[in-house]
């Protein structure tokens, strides 16, 4: 008999302010199994943030907090050179932020997740990745971290915080495994991006952008809910992994089943090595 293939499909939301609306959460979040609130930091004011929660709540879906630099202007997808203790700092205050919002409705708050640059930030300094580490567990030693990489992995693995790896399919990568952010989000193909997350799935990898292969592995697949279409892209992204023999299930789900069990082809193990 084999093995049930399984994964997770996620999505960025509430990144709304004031009366500018960014995104379409409703028309997104029956799509996805988990979801990434925006804290205050790059988008979202508290009563979005209220507002997100309360969407959770009725979809059901998993709630995480996903937290940024100071850098409402730029969407948090500027740099900012921070130490370990101020990255600590600006992950406790906005996960604390979510938290409350989460105890006034009854809602778990399930996970962390960085924003843009804090996020590529992360994947590459450890200082950075000790951060935001500390300050999940800091918050809740059950928190589950989504991020990517063997920085991450190592911090998590040293204080003891489940993390599931994430890959996208909405975003280009760099040769150096680091995401090509964009400043004004691009509406993509549906079916192209369906058979990209598939194809990470089953490769846990891809390609950069000047045709390097990049290992990538994968258990959670991001839609990002500030695109033009991310409700299509979403629902041809879901209906594709289900059509491939995979399972969608929580992050929760995937906590005990590291991204290496994740079956893999043979070509993709060849390219990867």
């Amino acid at each position: 008999m084999s093995e049930v293939k399984l994964a997770n499909l996620n999505a960025d939301m509430g990144e709304s302010y004031g009366r500018y609306v960014l995104g379409n959460d409703e028309a997104l979040i029956g799509f996805v199994d988990t979801i990434h609130v925006a804290c205050g930091y790059h988008a979202a004011d508290p009563g979005t943030m209220r507002r997100s929660v309360q969407l959770a709540k009725r979809f059901g879906v998993e709630l995480g907090a996903h937290i940024s630099y100071p850098d409402l202007m730029g969407f948090g997808r500027r740099r900012m050179e921070l130490t370990e203790s101020e990255v600590f700092e600006i992950s406790l205050y906005q996960i604390g932020a979510l938290l409350g919002f989460c105890r006034a409705e009854g809602v778990r708050l399930n996970h962390v997740k960085p924003h843009g640059q804090l996020y590529v930030s992360g994947i590459r300094d450890p200082g950075t990745a000790r951060g935001i580490v500390r300050a999940t567990k800091a918050v809740d030693p059950d928190l589950i971290l989504v991020m990517a990489g063997d920085v991450v992995a190592e911090e998590c693995a040293q204080a003891g915080i489940p993390m599931i790896h994430e890959g996208y399919v909405d975003l280009d990568y760099a040769p150096d495994g680091s995401l090509v952010l964009e400043r004004a989000k691009m509406a993509r193909d549906p079916e192209t991006i369906a058979a990209r997350a598939v194809a990470l799935l089953e490769r846990q990898g891809r390609e950069a952008i000047d045709g390097s292969w990049l290992s990538i592995p994968t258990q959670s697949i991001c839609v990002h809910g500030d695109g033009a279409n991310a409700p299509e892209l979403a629902r041809t992204v879901r209906n594709r992994i289900l059509a491939a023999g995979y399972r969608i299930v929580a992050l929760r789900d995937l906590v005990e089943k590291p991204p290496q069990q994740f079956p893999m082809s043979r070509a993709a193990a060849g390219e990867s090595a």
